[in-house]
């Protein structure tokens, strides 16, 4: 039987894909299904199942429904476009007679005739352009709906990049066709520069050496975001740098030291330092990592964030644990860009 063969063919991309909307990236479990027939199911169940189908295939495409699987709450229904060119899944849900996520799963030949030109031309040439060195390569391309999830986007192309570099590329239909790309890369291919930068920052907020293990870069074209991420083994320390300026953006460590929410709330119901204290500790810091003199600076506090601004100018907002230490700073550009 052919059910869910090709999500264990991908399930490796689902996991090394750093920005998958949950319901593409759910996986249902086989134990405690049930196999239906199609012609089980009522014809207004079969009839919703279609218009999500014909929704994202267009109104010319054929397909098929192949199999069915009860998974309690859900059917996982099955299928294939009758060309050959793409199967596809759909989840329904029982208790709220809803068709929760639509999945159809092209095969990479099938670019042309799945997408129209304008799109494609986009597509291709956020691709060409993300890193002029190594243009991304797909080897498969999903069109996807699931309007009910609460993370976006719900309504997206998504292309799964081949090769050593994992990457994806994400077209947000609901946002214009906005077009946002994710990559990894060897540690061999990044700008030795860029590592060192990082690796600095590291020991600048920490006070400890913390190699970096995993790179990878991000764009969202439409918001002017363009940048490196640099994480350690854990992936529990991160350091972002413009991809463009090759500035310090952001980073993060593994200060955190509240058991949850009830103590996080307890220990910070007020605040670790008044507006003057902040502001003399995160001055030195914030003049290494960002290179900001943010004397007389206004300083807003909320909870364990210190946002510190002043009119027109980039504002910086850094966070501090129950020891009060600062662990984690970002740079907020006037314009809202990182780049």
């Amino acid at each position: 039987m052919r059910k869910f063969r090709w999500i264990s063919a991908v399930a490796v991309l689902i996991l090394v894909a750093t920005a998958l909307p949950v319901q593409a990236a759910t996986i249902p479990a086989a134990t405690g299904t049930t196999d239906k027939q199609v012609g089980s199911l009522t014809p207004t169940v079969v009839s919703r199942l279609e218009k999500a189908v014909q929704e994202l295939i267009g109104s010319k495409a054929a397909f098929q429904f192949d199999d069915v699987t009860d998974m309690g709450k859900t059917w996982i229904v099955e299928g294939e476009l009758e060309d050959g060119t793409a199967t596809l899944q759909t989840e329904y849900n029982k208790e709220k007679n809803r068709v929760d996520s639509t999945t159809i799963r092209y095969k990479i030949s099938s670019l042309g005739k799945a997408m129209n030109a304008p799109l494609k031309a986009k597509v291709l040439n956020s691709a060409k352009a993300f890193d002029s060195k190594r243009p991304l390569q797909f080897e498969a391309f999903w069109r996807v709906k699931s309007p009910y999830q609460s993370n976006k986007p719900s309504n997206y192309w998504v292309f799964w990049g081949a090769g050593e570099k994992a990457s994806s590329l994400y077209v947000d239909v609901d946002q214009g066709n906005a077009i946002t790309v994710n990559a990894d890369y060897a540690l061999r291919q990044v700008d030795p520069v860029l590592l060192n930068r990082a690796m600095n920052t590291f020991k600048r907020v920490s006070g400890q050496r913390i190699t970096v293990q995993h790179a990878s870069r991000y764009k969202d074209e439409k918001n002017g975001l363009s940048y490196w991420s640099f994480e350690d083994a854990s992936e529990a320390n991160e350091v972002k740098i413009g991809a463009v300026t090759g500035k310090v953006l952001a980073v993060s460590t593994s200060g955190m030291d509240w058991n949850d929410d009830a103590d996080f709330k307890k220990s910070f119901a007020s605040p670790k330092y008044t507006a003057a204290e902040a502001l003399k500790l995160v001055k030195p810091k914030v003049q290494l990592l960002f290179n900001m003199n943010v004397s007389g600076y206004k300083v807003n506090v909320q909870g364990n964030q210190y946002t510190f601004s002043q009119k027109g100018t980039d504002s910086i907002v850094a966070k501090v644990n129950k020891k009060g230490t600062f662990y984690e700073f970002s740079l907020h550009s006037s314009d809202g860009k990182m780049l």
